[in-house]
């Protein structure tokens, strides 16, 4: 039986084959964020502050830890399973894959504050308040899973396979070893989900750009977060809230996202393949599936993210 993140961060990680299965875990739920950022991205028309931009390098950057958990699994000799119709998530959610909840449901739908408030709470950073509720009282939080993955490593000592197949995206190279592999778990708590520190006030060491949750809050704010003296505060400049396509999910025969969902399901058929037979990535793909997409919301339609293999 599947195990659950609250599983894993309570039982931790001893064995390989449950390594194999958290990091599998991880890529679905890295994956499960990118459809609702895509549809927030695509929905931009007038967008006088570039806020555009700023989702998009989110969007990227789970790409590269999506990546990155698939190149951990494929080093220690794991089989990446995602062109199948279990991987992709069904929205409406109110759970993250893994079972990790959500309070406010995980949508896809166009920007808006409440769309970014649903986004800063998959986001949220692993504070202390926030890390003591999850010993307490379960769920187990993203950061958590991450720093059990971290642990598992440490525990297992998995032999790294130099000659796996690995997906090569810049900040996603390949695993040549389980340090490399703990620096992995660590750039994609940084970046994204597990980053430590306040929902007010990022790491006092952070010298890089700001974790996907300050990002968000941000655009909610309407300002940017500054540090002024040693204190973060939004009292920077000014972020305006985009104009957006509106959009909604189709009644309409024929289903006019097949060709959408079809696109994506072949996209996640190249990427597996890239792992299982080391087969090149197809960034082309990727700029037709966000050509689809956006297609699809300028006509008032949702693009759906749902698995319909070619044929179909």
């Amino acid at each position: 039986m599947k195990k659950s993140i609250a599983q894993f961060v309570s039982d931790g990680i001893s064995t390989l084959p449950d390594l194999q299965a958290a990091l599998q875990t991880a890529m679905q739920l890295e994956f499960a964020t990118i459809p609702p950022y895509l549809c927030a991205q695509w929905s931009i028309n007038d967008d006088p502050s570039n806020v555009q931009d700023l989702i998009e390098q989110v969007v990227v950057q789970e790409m590269f830890h999506f990546a990155l958990a698939g190149n951990m699994l494929s080093a220690i000799g794991g089989t990446v399973s995602i062109a199948n119709a279990n991987f992709v998530p069904t929205y409406p959610t109110h759970k993250l894959p893994g079972g990790i909840p959500q309070k406010l449901a995980v949508d896809l739908q166009p920007l808006s504050p409440n769309q970014l408030q649903v986004f800063m709470q998959i986001e949220l950073p692993e504070f202390p308040p926030v890390a003591l509720m999850a010993l307490r009282d379960a769920p187990a939080t993203i950061g958590a899973f991450y720093d059990t993955i971290a642990a598992g490593f440490t525990a297992v000592q998995p032999a790294i396979n130099l000659n796996a197949n690995f997906v090569n995206m810049k900040e996603a190279t390949q695993i040549k070893s389980i340090a490399d592999a703990q620096a992995a778990i660590a750039l994609i708590k940084a970046e994204g989900e597990g980053t430590p520190g306040d929902p007010d006030q990022p790491p006092p060491d952070n010298t890089t750009e700001l974790a996907h949750y300050y990002q968000f809050k941000e655009v909610f704010v309407g300002k940017q977060l500054v540090q002024t003296n040693g204190k973060w505060g939004f009292t920077g400049a000014a972020i305006q809230m985009p104009t957006v396509f509106n959009f909604t999910k189709s009644t309409i025969t024929p289903d006019p996202s097949l060709a959408f969902n079809q696109a994506m399901s072949s996209l996640l058929t190249s990427l597996q393949s890239c792992w299982t037979d080391g087969g090149p990535v197809d960034i082309g793909a990727m700029f037709s599936l966000a050509d689809l997409g956006r297609g699809l919301i300028q006509q008032g339609i949702q693009p759906e993210f749902q698995w319909a293999a070619s044929g179909s």
